[in-house]
């Protein structure tokens, strides 16, 4: 009892302090959020370890109760002086409150408070388009050099990234038609829909293109005056409705209806798919044949001619966008206001300088009044080197904030140069180097671009990241025109990640590149060899030219002595001079005809071009879209005999017990 007598104004301290921080806690908050409404906590999930924080203050009571009645065992109250001199009971309570509210600060900065104005209102000009994706079970088909469903995506990403100050929209149909994601300058949203998107998420099936125009013209703003588009991707297989009627009502209204067919007239078996989404074969009529799902593009062009837009047929594994643009820019631009979502500006940098602060305070504080400056020494280097490495490390964040700002304002070096200097701080490093290659490959700088991609391959090791990034590796080597270093890239990427069409798409690119570049090889070796054979020839003529002149000298000193033998030497002379005349004449004839006959020889080795040569020609390192599409019909070729031999070794396993590995190429 004596011993808890002396400890209670101790410990009273110590609860009255934790009540007082928990109250200054509680009413900070509620003040703060009360003058900034915005005010809130990024990881609000972790709140409760603020209550677990408590339970150290009931630990700290506990010991030092235990302290108290060690030192009361060793003397009595008076002698605790003689004892152990210059002890204070209370030293021990504040320097534990300090670093108890240390700890607070500490977990209230790891929490992250944020504000910011949550949404904004942004003006642009341009015009309001919404996209109408066709999900129906169709879509899943192969026969455009990928799934359906996955080239329409793409085709929507890369139309939203060629749009500038344009409001967008989404809305997947079947047999029904859904407003996906409304009107808006935000293209980041419309891919965070976009990704969502798959044939299960319309209950009916079917392919109601007409509804889905429909749905589109209600999902424009009635008080926008920007000129409205309307972009259908289907495969065309209308079954519901009359999409023409419903095209000729949207172009008399003032609209523009444009459509992607995204199929091929010859069309392609259905897949079918088990309750867990794995392929099962393919989809069968009444008679159990396999339903094939082909292009029905005359309807799709009867509509695009009564909505008063264009048609476009998708090839292999490509869209042209560039009529619906061309189309969009010749529109009339209005003002449009939309609201966009701001990023927060983070507080956690007062809260962890005062808990720095806090921690130098409870370092000062001696437990006796003889204390060495160690203890102080090493606060005095927290406070003057901790705020620098903490400012190291938001410095470097902000950096990769401005590189992104830059790089969505499409101001490619400037991005390229915030990036680089984010790569500077070792935790963020990859990811800086890969923005910065984005970046300088947006700006047409491949070189530069290959060289921060490699990098970024060597500061992670995360599959994704590395999938991604030896993807965008293969875009800088085709720039670059080296196709073999595009080739292991796109290998690369497509271990790591086997699903990306993307990636698949740059191989074909590649290999068609290679090929054209060894060909290029080879025919440059033949015209060496022919130009050194050529050479070769024209020496050997030379040799016989001049043995021949040889012999026409020594015929001429016979001939000369048989003029001195002779007895008439005029008429010797005379003779000699004749057949030197003649001889000069035929020397000069028979040459003459040497160099018409070399003439007629060169005429007939120079290749002359073929009327395809003469043609218009790609131009090098570019490939033909027929070349690009017999490529892609090869690879596909190649993955159905793998897929073949796959459920083959499959049967062969679950009749026989055996297994066997079928590797790809990648």
């Amino acid at each position: 009892m004596k011993t808890w007598a002396s400890l209670r104004p101790v410990l009273g301290l110590l609860l009255f302090l934790e009540l007082l921080l928990w109250m200054s806690v509680l009413a900070g908050w509620f003040t703060a959020t009360a003058l900034v409404p915005s005010l809130t906590l990024h990881r609000m999930e972790l709140a409760p370890v603020l209550v677990v924080t408590a339970l150290l203050t009931l630990l700290m009571l506990g010991h030092l109760r235990w302290r108290h009645k060690v030192i009361r065992s060793l003397a009595d109250a008076g002698q605790i002086d003689s004892v152990l001199p210059g002890y204070r009971m209370f030293v021990p309570a504040w320097k534990f409150f300090l670093l108890r509210m240390a700890l607070a600060f500490l977990v209230i900065a790891w929490l992250d408070p944020k504000m910011g104005s949550r949404l904004q209102e942004v003006e642009s000009e341009g015009v309001d388009m919404m996209v109408a994706l066709d999900v129906s079970n169709s879509m899943m088909t192969e026969d455009v050099g990928m799934v359906r469903l996955d080239l329409a995506k793409r085709t929507i990403k890369r139309l939203a990234a060629s749009t500038s100050g344009d409001r967008l929209g989404l809305v997947v149909f079947a047999g029904e038609a859904y407003v996906q994601c409304p009107l808006t300058t935000d293209v980041d949203a419309l891919d965070l829909f976009l990704e969502s998107v798959n044939p299960g998420m319309v209950p009916t099936q079917g392919t109601a293109v007409g509804r889905a125009v429909e749905a589109c013209w209600q999902g424009f703003d009635d008080g926008s005056e920007a000129s409205r588009v309307v972009v259908v991707l289907t495969d065309g297989e209308n079954h519901e409705d009359d999409v023409v009627a419903a095209s000729r009502s949207v172009n008399q209204d003032g609209g523009s209806l444009h459509f992607i067919g995204v199929a091929t007239l010859d069309g392609a078996p259905i897949p079918a798919f088990d309750s867990r989404g794995r392929p099962s074969g393919f989809r069968t009529d009444a008679s159990g044949q396999p339903v094939v799902s082909r292009l029905d593009e005359a309807t799709l062009l009867e509509a695009a001619q009564a909505g008063g837009g264009t048609y476009t047929r998708a090839s292999s594994g490509f869209v042209e966008l560039s009529p619906i643009l061309q189309f969009k820019d010749d529109l009339e631009q209005a003002r449009i206001s939309s609201v966009s979502y701001v990023d927060y500006e983070h507080l956690l940098m007062p809260w962890l300088i005062a808990a720095v602060l806090l921690l130098l305070l409870e370092m000062l504080i001696p437990k006796r009044p003889k204390w060495h400056s160690r203890a102080a020494l090493t606060a005095l280097a927290l406070v003057l080197l901790g705020p620098q490495a903490l400012h190291a490390q938001s410095d470097t964040k902000a950096k990769l904030v401005e590189g992104t700002d830059a790089f969505r304002a499409n101001q490619f070096e400037d991005a390229a140069t915030r990036f680089g200097e984010a790569a500077m701080g070792e935790q963020v490093a990859a990811t800086a180097l890969y923005n910065q290659g984005c970046a300088l490959l947006s700006s047409g700088d491949a070189e530069s671009a290959s060289a921060a991609f490699e990098r970024a391959l060597t500061q992670t090791e995360d599959d994704n990241f590395r999938a991604q990034t030896h993807y965008n590796a293969s875009l800088s080597a085709l720039m670059q025109g080296d196709a073999n270093k595009a080739v292991e890239h796109a290998k690369s990427s497509l271990r790591l990640n086997p699903n990306n069409p993307d990636a698949r798409h740059n191989l074909a690119l590649a290999k068609r590149m290679q090929q054209q570049q060894e060909q290029q090889q080879e025919q440059n070796q033949d015209g060496e060899q022919n130009q050194d054979g050529e050479q070769n020839q024209d020496g050997e003529q030379n040799q016989d030219g001049e043995q021949n002149q040889d012999g026409e000298q020594n015929q001429d000193g016979e001939q000369n002595q048989d003029g001195e033998q002779n007895q008439d030497g005029e008429q010797n002379q005379n003779g000699e001079q004749n057949q030197d005349d003649e001889q000069n004449r035929d020397g000069e004839q028979n040459q003459d005809g040497e160099q018409n006959q070399d003439g007629e020889d060169n005429a007939e080795s120079e290749p002359q071009p073929s009327p395809s040569e003469q043609g218009e020609m790609p131009k090098e390192g570019q490939i033909s879209r027929a070349d690009m599409e017999r490529i892609l019909e090869s690879l596909e070729r190649q993955e159905a005999e793998v897929q073949a031999k796959l459920r083959a070794a499959q049967a062969q396993k679950r009749g026989k017990g055996a297994s066997k590995n079928i590797e790809k190429d990648w």
